[in-house]
């Protein structure tokens, strides 16, 4: 069986305010492997964000540490590997989604 792979962005656009706010689903049949996941605070003001992982099926798990102040300019990377199978997510949050 061939093993296909292909590298590429799996979302862009701007997180809201509403909790638990998809960014990602897997495809049926598909398994995906997330090596970075970058945020870029291109507001005025510090937001807070948040990001997890919920399996198809199951409870939200955080990915990075509650409420993370990201201050206005910067950015924010994960270097944790992920391996996500079909129908699981990647949500998110901010404290605006402006």
């Amino acid at each position: 069986m061939a093993n296909n792979f292909t590298t590429k962005i799996l979302a862009e656009g701007q997180l809201s305010a509403t909790p638990d706010f998809t960014l990602y689903t897997t495809p049926a049949l598909t398994t995906a492997i997330i090596k970075t996941i970058a945020l870029v605070n291109t507001d005025s003001s510090t937001r807070t964000v948040n990001l997890y992982i919920r399996k198809s099926g199951g409870t939200s798990r955080r990915i990075i540490p509650k409420d993370v102040n990201l201050l206005a300019g910067y950015s924010l990377e994960t270097d944790e590997v992920y391996t996500l199978g079909s129908g699981d997510l990647i949500t998110g949050d901010a404290s605006s989604g402006t």
